[in-house]
This record gives structure tokens, sequence and C-alpha cells, in this order.
């Protein structure tokens, strides 16, 4: 299907209902959520009736893309960005036609992640569907189930009916335990971009995590000028490393490793990688080969061997799985030389007011016997995702599990979940018109939030979801 790629502003197509009813209620409407609707609006017959319920003004912003701020780049190449699993260029193209530098240097490019966004969203209103699709500005607290669909209430109070649902709620922050905080403490939440920016240049900060939302914090500092200490302060003091130059994605699968427990597992990849390097490849080709089998290597582990990768290995995976743009690990790396961010590996005891002000966080180093403290004029909290919907915020998964519509997924992580994403219930089944997809899967898949993996799922989902019918109300 050919697209329009002139880009523009979305449409403003908001609405408030009352008692409506749809073929689709789309619950989030982040990048998971915009790519389902995409991928409903590209079916070759009328499209069905969909309401996609977002808050934000703005679709397809969520959690990675509603920052505003340039130096916030995608993780991946552009060429490997395409909403569209069938046209791999399409999110090229798309820069090109918004005046980016064309050609093979665009394809191997890091864009910016608020342009990203904005494809996403002229991408979903360039369709000639589109307007089969309502933009519903409110936030879903509770859905219920009924013999031929769903009732899915607002917090206005309002409420809709739709055939089926789907759940593209995305990640969450992970919250600062309360034990933690102390009266007059300054915390910046790490998806606050424009607070994290506005913090005062002279101020000391301590940043708690050091994954990729530390990541964005610090570029947004040194980009704001900062000139005080940043103190990075996580377990293992490990730090997302940089993408390479691209290479084939095509060679080693994973057939050799799914028997094998994380022990063995582990010193395989790390064969692969050591053999792969004296050969003359960089070592992150070996993880891109690796990539594509995600799921299957989670999914052949037991749960035991599981339990063992989450406490032992899944730090060292992410920061080699999950890397970062080149320049952004340039910025990281200046500022450690500088003196001006040094990253403590340790973990945090404690948090209390510091009587000249500030916070005095203690801390017990890794492999120390003994603690230490540190001072801050701010805390940064970038401790990354909630990965329990027994402790997401807000009402929804809350409500779905007292109506017994979710469980929780293996070992706790997101909700439970099989095959294309169908939602399973409280006595274990899967449910025919309620799926799933995106950050929620994490259980089921591990491998459940990048790009080139939401946009299979969300054309599965559309793909199982018959055309438009009558809609009980």
């Amino acid at each position: 299907m050919a697209h329009d790629l002139s880009p523009s502003e979305p449409l403003s197509t908001a609405t408030s209902p009352g008692d409506a009813g749809y073929d689709v209620a789309i619950v989030g409407g982040g990048a998971a959520g915009a790519l389902v609707a995409i991928r409903l609006l590209m079916r070759d017959r009328p499209p069905p009736r969909i309401a996609v319920i977002e808050p934000d003004a703005q679709l397809a912003r969520g959690a990675a893309y509603s920052t505003g701020r340039p130096e916030h780049l995608l993780n991946v190449i552009a060429s490997r960005m395409s909403a569209i699993t069938e046209d791999p260029g399409h999110f090229v193209r798309f820069l090109a036609a918004d005046g980016q530098v064309p050609g093979e240097a665009l394809d191997a490019s890091f864009a910016r992640r608020r342009d990203y966004g904005r494809y996403l969203r002229h991408t979903l209103d360039s369709l000639p569907g589109r307007d089969a699709l309502e933009h519903v500005r409110e936030r879903a607290v509770d859905v219920e189930r009924g013999d031929e669909g769903f009732v899915v209430h607002l917090a206005s109070g309002a409420r809709l009916h739709a055939g089926h649902v789907v759940l593209a709620i995305g990640n969450a922050p992970r919250s600062l335990p309360a034990f933690l905080r102390h009266p007059g403490a300054r915390i910046a939440e790490a998806w606050d971009y424009d607070a994290v920016a506005g913090i005062d240049t002279d101020a000391g900060i301590c940043i708690l995590g050091s994954g990729l939302s530390m990541v964005d914090a610090a570029l947004s500092l040194a980009q704001a000028g900062h000139r005080g200490r940043i103190h990075v302060l996580s377990r293992h003091g490990l730090v997302p490393l940089p993408h390479a130059d691209a290479g084939s994605q095509h060679g080693d699968g994973a057939d050799d490793l799914l028997p094998l427990g994380m022990r063995e597992r582990w010193r395989r990849v790390r064969q692969r990688v050591e053999a792969a390097v004296a050969s003359g490849e960089p070592w992150q080709w070996s993880f891109d080969r690796l990539r594509h089998h995600g799921e299957a290597m989670w999914r052949s582990l037991g749960e035991g061997e599981r339990r063992r990768f989450l406490r032992h290995a899944v730090r060292y995976w992410d920061i080699h799985r999950h890397r970062i743009a080149p320049q952004a690990a340039a910025t990281l790396a200046g500022l450690q030389a500088a003196g001006q961010l040094v990253v403590i590996p340790g973990r945090l005891r404690s948090i209390a007011a510091d009587p000249a002000g500030g916070s005095r966080l203690h801390y017990r180093p890794r492999h120390a016997a003994h603690d230490r403290t540190l001072h801050a004029d701010w805390i940064v909290n970038a401790t990354g995702v909630e990965t329990s919907i027994e402790l997401r915020p807000g009402e929804l998964l809350q409500a779905l599990r007292a109506r017994g519509l979710v469980l929780p997924g293996p070992l706790g992580l997101g909700v439970a979940s099989e095959g294309i994403g169908h939602v399973l219930d409280g006595r274990g089944r899967p449910d025919p018109r309620l799926f799933v997809l995106g950050a929620l899967r994490i259980g089921d898949l591990w491998e459940s939030i990048a790009i080139p993996e939401l946009r299979v799922q969300a054309q599965r989902i559309a793909d199982a979801i018959p055309d438009a019918g009558p809609i009980a109300c």
C-alpha cells in the first residue's frame, strides 16, 4: 500500500463519548496502540469503528516519544524502524520528505525520538479509513465483560461499548518507595524530561539507576549545560553500550542454545562473541543475530532458569542487547572522562535529609563491607519500568484482576497471555476478544517492547479481529 509521506501535524479528533459503540477499543494511544490502529485501517476492506482511549492530546507519543528534546535519539537505526513490516523503507522516506539528509546515511542514522512519534501520527492520519477512528481523550479505569463484547468505563463516568478490546498500555515507571523519600526531598522522575532539564546547572545530582532512563537524564543535563557533579548509583554500575556500524543480522541461530541452562548458555554466547571478534567483527553483530530468537530463548527456559537469569544475568544482557546511539555514548564518555559523571556500583540503603540542605544517600558499595554516604541537591529516579501489574499506577489493571479478566504473567511479569496476544482470564482461559501487546507481554515473550516486535504483534492482532458488525449497547 502506498502512503503519502508529506509530514504534517495530526488531525484533531479527540472526543468525549457518552454511551458509544465501537468494533474495537484500544486502551492506550502510545506506539503500541497506534500500530494496532494503523494495521486495522490498512486492511483491504471497510475499516472497523475504532476508539483509541488515550488522555494525551496527541496519539503515538507514549513514554518513549513524548520527549520534545533533540538529544533524545532512537536506539535503533532508521532503516529498522518502519511501522509497516512489508515496507522497510517507510520511516526513512518520511525522514527524507521532512528535509533530513537523504540516502544511505539516513538509513543508518539514529533519528530523534520526537520525530518518530510524529511519523507514527502522520502514518495513522494519512490512511484512507482514518475517519473510522476516534481519539477518546479519557482514561480507562475498568472493563466489564458481556456476552457480545465489553463495556469500558472511563474516569469521567462515561462508558463505551466495544466488540473487542486491545490492551496497549505500554510501560510505566517504577516508583521510588515511600521509605526512601523524606520531607523536602527534591526528586525528579527521569521520564519528566522538562523537569530534569530544568534542574539548576550547579546542583549536585544523584541519578538512581544506570539504564536507558539514566542516559536520557544525563543527555538532557549535558544539553542544558549542567556544571554540577552527577553521581549515578545502581547495583551493578553497568551502563548501556553503544551500537557499532550495522552488519548482517543473518548467521548463527539459537538452536544450540535452547537446550542449555543459563550458565552454559551464557558461556556459549561468550564463546560465539569472542570468535566473531577474533574474526574482525564487532561484538554487537553477534547480539544482533540473536535478536530474532529472544522469544524462543526465553520460552525454552524453565521457571528456575528464568529466575536465575533475572537474578544474575539480566543486567549484563540488557546493556549488550539494548544499546544506544554512538553519539549518545560519546557524550556519556566525555562526561565521565571529565570527572563530572561518576558511576557507582552499589545498593541504596536509605535517603535522609541533609542538615546542610538537600539529601544524604546511604549506600553499600558493591563487594564492600561498610556503607558510605553522598550528598545530592537533587535526586533523579531512573530505576526503570514497573513490570508487576500489582504495583503499576492506575486502577485499570487492578480492576481487570478483580473481575477475573487478567492474571499476572509468568514470574509476576506483566499480564498472562498466549498465542497472538489473547489475554488469559482468571481461570487461565484465553479470551478471544481481549488482546494485549507490548510491555505487558514481557512475562510471556520477554522481547516485547521494541518496534520490530510491536509491529508484528499489532499486525497479528489486527488480522484476528473480524470485520465491523453490530455492537450491543
